[in-house]
């Protein structure tokens, strides 16, 4: 995802859809790169069979690095983008979640430390 996320999706998706996705994201922000990770996440691993077949991180990374045309292609992203029911609560809650679970995790590992 970090490929993802510094390149823009510009050395995974085709031309196309980078441009359409490049246009919301300059319009909406930030989310919409998340919107289209979740998009690609779903389609391209989703499915019990997709799943069995990735034991390991590197199995995960090959399905992810080599998702299927259809799931690329722009209207096919658009479109399910827009039926994200994500909203900017949604993200905020979120983001509040991943902090208080990352000082946690770190106030356990400075007691572990000191032990």
């Amino acid at each position: 995802m970090t490929e993802w996320f510094l390149c823009v999706y510009t050395r995974t998706l085709p031309w196309t859809t980078i441009l359409r996705i490049w246009d919301m994201f300059l319009c909406e922000g930030v989310k919409v790169v998340i919107k289209v990770a979740l998009v690609l996440l779903k389609f391209g691993l989703g499915r019990p069979d997709v799943l069995r077949k990735c034991p390991t991180m590197y199995e995960t990374l090959e399905v992810l690095r080599n998702l299927p045309s259809d799931v690329m292609e722009e209207e096919f992203v658009v479109h399910q983008i827009l039926r994200l029911n994500l909203t900017e609560e949604d993200f905020t809650k979120e983001h509040r979640r991943q902090v208080e679970q990352l000082k946690a995790n770190q106030e356990n590992g400075s007691k572990h430390k000191g032990r």
